[in-house]
């Protein structure tokens, strides 16, 4: 760096006359370029707003390779300064060798963000990179960073060495399983340029993996090559996966497969004990709208696992209210949820006494979430004729309840309830009319529900 240092030294001492700013600029690039000589980090001065400070930094990463200065040069690939731009690229030439190839694979993001740089024509370098990234001797390297990444770099490796693979099928077998999402899709689309030999055992084995969407193509590409595709679609009947089922449900009246009948025998067998057996079966009842009998419910709605019970409250109608009270004590929240949601669906009078009778048990234990969706289950004049009937019966609690019916009266905008009839509404009214008198509750809170 000697010579630049002497050349910055003639500069502030040339007779031309200078203006304050021009004398500023020297000043601070001769600062900045002496601290980075000093302590050789010229990776943070590559991105400077002075151009002539900038292509130092670059002429000195050219002597210092590593993976961050390789990121650096790539960023000044796009300089402004045309000159800047042609130094880079001469600079990261000394990288495209696969003695560098840790280096490239660390720089992947940033190489693929220059394709869309207008500048100038990165196409030859981006060429470059990837033909040394093709290299026979270090397929190892990029094959093992290929099986760790994800999202864009994932696929621009995916297809890199899909072009070059000669182990395909290994490729593909394990891109089926990658866990980049748009790798195993990509993955799915290759295989359907195979011959069917080679196709078929990859997919029927990703076909079992997990992902729904990925799952759903794998069947889709599977189907054509199957001699006889009935076996395969009657079992993706009973899968647990919704979109495997639709999928199956679609296709089988074009293979003359009954999907009610295919449900009708497997309800004759016994009960299932694996939780996808279970989705599978209360999926496609809810799909078909057959009504599971008594026993499958009960067996259902008690299981171990928290995704079966939530799928039979969608199964349980009015003549389950039992249960689905029962599942309101569910420490799932799903489950609570979707209890709450199918009770939504039935008769006040069905559900008067049952909720009545979890609200006086539980009311204090409720989570407030929890509670107030237990209070939306009722019409909204029945909401606070509860609170003053428990302000009625608890007397010592009388400053907390009549807080709740407050509270109740404040967030009222519009009632609508066909339930309550005018009697009841008038006793109710008279009730909050007393509470106000006595300031328990506001006035201005009693006028929102009053008129």
């Amino acid at each position: 760096m000697a010579p630049i240092r002497e050349w910055l030294t003639r500069l502030k001492n040339h007779e031309a006359p200078v203006t304050q700013w021009e004398v500023q600029r020297r000043e601070e690039a001769a600062r900045l370029l002496g601290n980075a000589e000093e302590s050789g980090d010229w990776i943070a001065l590559t991105t400077h707003y002075n151009g002539f400070v900038r292509e130092v930094a670059v002429r000195a990463l050219r002597d210092q390779p590593s993976p961050e200065a390789l990121a650096a040069l790539i960023d000044r690939l796009n300089d402004w300064v045309p000159q800047i731009r042609e130094l880079s690229a001469e600079s990261l030439n000394h990288y495209l060798s696969p003695s560098y190839v840790q280096a490239l694979l660390f720089v992947l993001e940033p190489l693929m963000a220059l394709a869309s740089r207008q500048r100038a024509d990165h196409g030859p370098t981006l060429m470059a990179v990837r033909k040394v990234l093709q290299t026979a001797e270090i397929h190892d390297d990029v094959y093992a960073n290929f099986l760790a990444r994800q999202s864009s770099p994932a696929r621009y490796l995916f297809t890199l060495l899909l072009e070059k693979s000669v182990d395909t099928q290994t490729l593909l077998r394990d891109s089926l399983a990658h866990r980049e999402l748009t790798v195993r899709l990509a993955a799915v689309a290759a295989c359907q340029g195979l011959p069917a030999a080679q196709a078929l055992p990859l997919l029927r084995e990703a076909l079992f993996r997990p992902g729904a969407k990925v799952r759903v193509c794998v069947m889709r590409a599977l189907l054509p090559l199957l001699e006889n595709p009935q076996p395969l679609l009657r079992t993706a009947l009973l899968d647990d996966s919704r979109s495997i089922r639709t999928l199956a449900l679609w296709l089988a009246p074009k293979y003359d497969i009954d999907a009610r009948a295919i449900l009708a025998e497997r309800l004759t067998q016994g009960l299932p004990t694996a939780k996808r057996d279970w989705l599978g079966i209360l999926g496609l009842a809810a799909e078909l709208d057959v009504e599971l009998e008594h026993n499958w419910l009960t067996a259902a709605a008690g299981s171990n696992y928290p995704s079966v019970r939530q799928a039979t409250m969608g199964h349980l109608g009015e003549g389950h209210s039992v249960e689905l009270l029962s599942a309101l004590d569910d420490p799932s929240s799903a489950v609570f949820l979707a209890a709450v949601a199918q009770l939504n669906k039935h008769s006040w009078a069905s559900l008067k006494t049952g909720l009545d009778a979890k609200l006086d048990k539980d009311w204090h234990e409720l989570s407030e979430k929890r509670r107030h969706a237990l209070m939306r289950l009722r019409p909204q004049w029945q909401q606070v004729a509860y609170l003053l009937a428990r302000l009625t019966a608890e007397p010592a609690a009388q400053t907390l309840w009549a807080k709740r019916v407050d509270l109740w009266c404040e967030e009222q905008y519009q009632i609508v309830d066909s339930v309550t009839s005018r009697a009841e509404r008038g006793k109710l009214i008279e009730q909050l009319r007393d509470l106000t008198s006595k300031g328990l509750i506001s006035s201005a809170n009693f006028a929102r529900v009053s008129d």
